[in-house]
């Protein structure tokens, strides 16, 4: 009987056949595990953001009944001489500090501030628009161009015709943008973050270090819209320009306001008395009895968190059972 062997460039050829089938074996199932893992994680992450909203109501709800308990008891309107070691209980007022509690064993982070605390564009944005720019237009040319056009944008988005202004804009403009759009509204505004659907709206308005237009009152606050801005909110544009502090007594108030929301003292003590007096000009220090809540956290540590926003006036704690609370605005991002 003959055996024929293979030559040895044949058998190297036929190992090396092997060893790239094997090689591609174990990256399909590398791949595989790869893929499993990534899935597993996904998975969790949606299942930690859905127990974490489920977190963040509860705790919202509980912060909302503790706030009417706290107004029920100590009833306190002044914030600026406000002495927290009066008090041996924790207090919840609206100070802005970031706060924490355990949610049956979840520590859930939130911050308790004055609802009403920004400007009102109530029917118009002229009032808001001067506050943020005054000081900064008497000597910009180019700044005082850009608010009559913004101010002509919004009227032809908020307006009931079709008539576009001087450098205005209607469909056809904002068609140009976007071929899907379907702005203007031609109608009042529902929502405060409209503004950013107009040209510039995010310059003159932008939002703050979470994404929200936060220095502007929700819409639909009523008669709570025309309180001044609390002053435990406000920022350097509003400072300098709605103020008309100088650059050094702008950075001052936000270092005190800093360190207040960290370490808590009398607010007033922080202060030259020249200075708050000047603040409390254009600034609202006190206890409004309408409150936005934000959730900044709802979930174990290194666990994905939603937050929560939302803003209401006090719903007392002596209500009927049928009583139900308005929130002017309820966000989950």
């Amino acid at each position: 009987m003959r055996i024929f062997r293979l030559q040895e460039p044949e058998s190297g050829v036929a190992l090396i056949s092997v060893l790239v089938l094997l090689s591609s074996v174990s990256l399909m199932v590398l791949s595989m595990v790869a893929y499993s893992q990534l899935a597993g994680y996904g998975i969790r992450n949606d299942a930690n953001v859905l127990r974490s909203r489920y977190v963040a109501e509860g705790a919202m709800n509980r912060v909302i009944w503790t706030l009417a308990a706290d107004n029920y008891v100590y009833n306190t309107g002044d914030l600026s001489n406000f002495d927290y070691d009066e008090f041996e209980e924790e207090r919840f007022i609206p100070d802005g500090r970031l706060r924490e509690m355990d949610y049956h064993g979840i520590k859930v982070k939130y911050r308790i501030e004055n609802g009403a605390g920004g400007l009102s564009i109530d029917g118009n944005v002229d009032n808001a628009l001067n506050y943020l720019t005054r000081v900064r237009s008497v000597n910009e040319e180019d700044l005082n161009e850009a608010l009559t056009i913004f101010r002509t944008r919004f009227t032809d988005y908020t307006d009931s015709n079709d008539t576009a202004g001087v450098d205005g804009m209607e469909r056809t403009e904002y068609e140009e943008l976007d071929a899907d759009t379907r702005l203007p509204r031609d109608a009042a505004l529902q929502f405060r973050e409209e503004l950013w659907f107009i040209p510039d709206g995010v310059k003159f308005f932008p939002p703050d270090c979470n994404g929200r237009l936060s220095w502007i009152n929700p819409l639909g606050m009523g008669g709570s819209r025309r309180n001044r801005p609390d002053l435990l909110q406000a920022n350097y544009a509003l400072l300098t320009n709605y103020a008309n502090l100088s650059h050094e007594d702008a950075m001052e108030t936000l270092r005190i306001i800093k360190s207040f929301k960290k370490t808590p003292v009398i607010l007033s003590e922080e202060f030259d008395p020249l200075l708050l007096a000047s603040l409390r000009n254009y600034f609202s220090i006190t206890n409004s009895g309408c409150y936005r809540v934000t959730i900044e956290n709802a979930a174990d540590d290194n666990a994905a968190s939603v937050r929560m926003d939302a803003t209401f006036n006090d719903p007392g704690i002596e209500s009927n059972s049928d009583k139900q609370i308005t929130f002017y605005d309820w966000l989950i991002y």
